[in-house]
């Protein structure tokens, strides 16, 4: 075996998947039976939607759960089985909405182009999904298998699992990547120190089903932020079945030692309906603790942490499963790529170095909207930022900015800069003038062979030079020519002669800018350098704040 990944949330299978459909021999073990039952994770950002549809799953994602859109699109209302709007809404109850407060509408995000949409859609649907196409990829995926010991070695691990029948098995892999969450005892294992606040807030989830379309007389919201004598909390809609999920402090149901009243809990979702003429049937109730939690670093040798065993924080902004799945897709080529033999070693550094601080910062975002004081001048970023405008600093990028800034940016701007995500360019117009039909991301998807680095260039010299590179250096670099009206030079900022050399996971790593195409020879000599610059990284001071912890309470 050549990765073992141990946890199979959505964070672990979704590494299972991607590693697999990189051409890596990976197997995954969970110690659950089955995939989650709980609704949890909910909010897809448009950044994660676009690597699950670079894995084929926007379709299936589109038939799970919602498709999240503008509050004001007329879709939310036309078609309430498969849409929902980006609204959050203040009010006593719900049997109060026409006096709604809008607290939030999202515009600004969904605004962001995309070749695809955020979605709604609970855990208990998207693991399903990613376990499925993790296996039809390849990956042998094991639920009800625990990790019962491992020993950590310069060349991999040993890892000591038992099996659903009970017997023990030992098994040895190169690497491992730990998305064992918030309880996994992997991290002290590789000797990695988590700190952090610890525990912020325990909180009670309330699910049940009634037809509340009596309440809500054609209103649709993403979220309903509810404060009246009886009810202080949030409730969601979860899916088109009438099932709905209402969070509230553990106290109101009596404290999160004691196991939660159903009698306590049905008065709470009445006091939020605000009515007790609608029939109301509970369908779970469980605690939870919001918690912040950080790594000292996200790999030690061959382990790797990814997910809530990296980063843990509150649920506030819906950032935590979508954080997990880009970590993921970040390592898995990195892996890739070193275990087919075109990378060396040191890129597996760069992992640290750049999701890190994007862990980091990510945590003090959810922090402060949940309410916690930051520290040093931190402040609420624009959510775009943080979901998909955030940039890179590592030996796996060529032409950083010089200076100390964080992974966030002051200002959101995909313009092609190294470090940040690809823009979305439509590859063909749409009819009528309408939206394109697919995306430069698109290019990004690994073909049958694993992943390869992409050069986009508005002139055929350099998809040439991107070949004759490719096999002087026996690295997969695939060259594009993007010709008007797709707008690459403008942009992207290459200019009519620049080029773009972009990783597999869609960050630029590289950019020329010319007005005219250089001369072979200096095409060459260019991208051969920066190919072997990213693949081959040196150990550099990365540029990014300080990577310190608060104290724990």
């Amino acid at each position: 075996m050549t990765v073992l990944v141990v946890g199979g949330g959505p964070t672990g299978l979704a590494t299972a998947l991607f590693l697999a459909r990189a051409g890596v021999a990976v197997r995954l073990v969970e110690r659950r039976p089955r995939t989650s039952t709980l609704p949890r994770a909910t909010h897809v950002t448009r950044r994660t939607m676009e690597l699950l549809r670079e894995a084929g799953l926007q379709e299936a994602m589109a038939a799970a759960g919602f498709e999240v859109v503008a509050g004001d699109d007329p879709r939310a209302l036309a078609e309430p089985d498969r849409v929902l709007p980006r609204t959050v809404v203040g009010v006593p109850s719900l049997s109060g909405l026409d006096a709604a407060e809008v607290l939030e509408t999202g515009e600004e995000e969904l605004a962001v182009p995309g070749p695809c949409p955020p979605f709604w859609c609970g855990q208990d649907r998207t693991e399903p999904l990613l376990r499925e196409a993790a296996v039809r990829a390849g990956a042998d995926v094991r639920f009800g298998e625990e990790l019962t010991g491992l020993s950590v070695r310069d060349d991999g691990v040993v890892a000591r699992i038992r099996r659903a029948d009970g017997r023990t098995e030992t098994v040895t892999a190169r690497y491992l990547v730990a998305a064992d969450g918030a309880h996994g005892r992997i991290p002290e294992a590789a000797g990695i120190r988590r700190g952090g606040l610890g525990t912020i807030a325990r909180r009670t989830s309330i699910l049940f089903r009634a037809d509340l379309t009596p309440l809500l007389k054609g209103r649709r919201f993403f979220m309903s932020m509810i404060e009246n004598p009886g009810f202080s909390g949030a409730v969601m809609q979860l899916d088109a079945d009438h099932r709905w999920a209402a969070a509230v402090e553990s106290e109101a149901v009596g404290g999160p030692g004691r196991e939660p009243d159903p009698g306590r809990c049905l008065e709470l979702v009445r006091a939020a309906l605000g009515t007790d003429d609608i029939p109301v049937e509970l369908t779970a109730i469980f605690h939870w603790r919001a918690r912040h939690r950080i790594a000292e670093r996200f790999s030690e040798g061959p382990v790797f942490l990814v997910g809530d065993a990296a980063h843990l924080h509150p649920p506030a902004g819906g950032y935590g499963s979508n954080a997990g799945i880009q970590d993921a897709h970040n390592l898995a080529w990195k892996l890739a790529a070193v275990l087919h033999g075109w990378a060396g070693s040191p890129l597996l550094d760069s992992y640290d170095a750049e999701r890190r601080p994007v862990g980091l910062a990510t945590a003090e975002q959810a922090l402060l909207l949940d309410g916690v004081p930051g520290e040093l001048g931190a402040e609420v970023r624009d959510p775009r930022t943080i979901t998909m405008g955030y940039r890179y600093r590592s030996g796996a990028v060529i032409g950083c900015p010089a200076g100390s800034g964080g992974p966030f940016p002051d200002t959101f701007d995909l313009s092609g800069a190294p470090g940040t995500r690809l823009p979305h360019l439509p590859l063909s117009p749409g009819p009528d003038g309408g939206p394109g039909q697919g995306s430069t991301l698109d290019l990004c998807a690994p073909p049958a062979g694993g992943p390869r680095l992409l050069l986009l260039a508005g002139d055929d010299g350099w998809r040439q030079t991107a070949d004759e590179v490719a096999r002087e250096l026996a690295v997969p670099v695939t060259g594009r020519v993007l010709r008007p009206p797709v707008p690459l030079a403008e942009a992207c900022g290459t200019g009519p002669g620049g080029a773009l050399l972009v990783r597999p996971d869609g960050f630029v790593a590289w950019r020329c800018t010319a007005a005219a195409p250089p001369t072979g020879a200096r095409r060459h000599h260019l991208l051969a350098t920066a190919v072997r610059s990213i693949l081959r990284p040196v150990a550099v001071r990365t540029g990014t704040h300080p990577l310190t912890l608060r104290s724990g309470r």
